[in-house]
């Protein structure tokens, strides 16, 4: 004969006391999992100090695993400087947002081109950039070119990359653009919309060494002060170190185009002698560009080095 099994008896106490921190009725090991992560961080507060603060509280962006809302709404939002989120910013992290730049290809040299052959070492070597330096094509200067004067050489390549694109009436529109900033603005805004992206990157690779070339020939033949200074850097490698462009400039800034030049130290930079579309492409990286308009520019000096002498 079995014998029934007696079951412990209630205290009635116990349940009640239960029953009123849960007032649900249900203790913490029947609820559903979220419950249980949110009684976790109830229990895991402690007292307000810097050390033990969320990362909301801190100002720093809430994640999923961070502690309850209250917390990130008694404090001020403040901007997440966390370096992950710079990983990507080429090359020197300090951008405030992500630059994306197609890289560069370099095809080796032929060797039945014609070269010249630059030192690399941080004494031969001048940065420039912006509209506020001499070698910048934002330069404001005044440049007759066929018959025509513009602010700028800046002015003049994005007269013509409209003139190509759209048409005569389009790069008629730049007269009322003053500043090379202004016109580059302009020029930007006439093509969007009206030209594809595809088309202005074409028109890049096959058209603006030469316009650029003509261009900045007048500049230095005209401005006989601007010759000078461009005479007196001898031998130098002329590196625009700008962040935006790979294709034109280094894709980098002074500091990080520095540490590139201080691992190449008393090696050669090779660069073909003729200037023209067809070269680009053998073109070496200068930190992360291509350096265009230094190329041009120290062929611009040679062949006025050449006249001088």
């Amino acid at each position: 004969m079995e014998t029934a099994k007696k079951s412990a008896p209630v205290d009635i106490a116990k349940e009640k006391e239960q029953a009123a921190g849960h007032p649900d009725g249900k203790t913490p090991e029947n609820r559903p999992k979220y419950v249980h992560i949110l009684q976790q961080e109830k229990s895991s507060q402690r007292p307000s100090s810097t050390r033990n603060k969320s990362p909301a509280a801190l100002g720093a962006s809430p994640s999923s695993n961070d502690s309850p809302l209250s917390d990130a709404k008694s404090t001020p939002q403040m901007p997440n400087r966390s370096n992950d989120n710079m990983k990507n910013v080429a090359p020197n992290g300090k951008r405030p947002f992500k630059v994306y730049l197609r890289k560069q290809d370099v095809v080796a040299l032929p060797a039945e081109m014609e070269i010249r052959e630059l030192t690399i070492s941080q004494e031969n070597v001048l940065f420039f950039s912006g509209p506020a330096h001499y070698l910048s094509a934002l330069y404001p200067v005044k440049v007759n070119v066929d018959g025509n004067e513009y602010n700028s050489v800046e002015h003049y390549y994005q007269a013509c990359k409209l003139y190509t694109l759209v048409g005569k009436e389009s790069a008629a529109q730049l007269k009322s653009a003053v500043t090379p900033l202004e016109v580059k603005k302009a020029t930007k805004d006439i093509l969007k919309g009206k030209v594809p992206s595809k088309a202005v990157a074409e028109w890049k690779v096959k058209d603006s060494i030469a316009v650029l070339k003509h261009a900045i020939t007048q500049k230095f033949k005209q401005n006989e002060d601007l010759k000078q200074k461009l005479l007196e850097t001898g031998d130098k490698i002329l590196i625009q170190t700008y962040i935006g462009d790979n294709f034109f400039a280094a894709g980098a800034n002074p500091k990080y185009t520095t540490n590139w030049i201080a691992r190449h130290v008393n090696q050669s930079l090779k660069i073909p002698a003729k200037v023209s579309s067809e070269n680009v492409q053998y073109l070496p990286l200068v930190a992360n560009g291509k350096n265009a308009l230094g190329w041009i520019l120290m062929h611009v000096r040679h062949e006025l080095q050449a006249e001088s002498a």
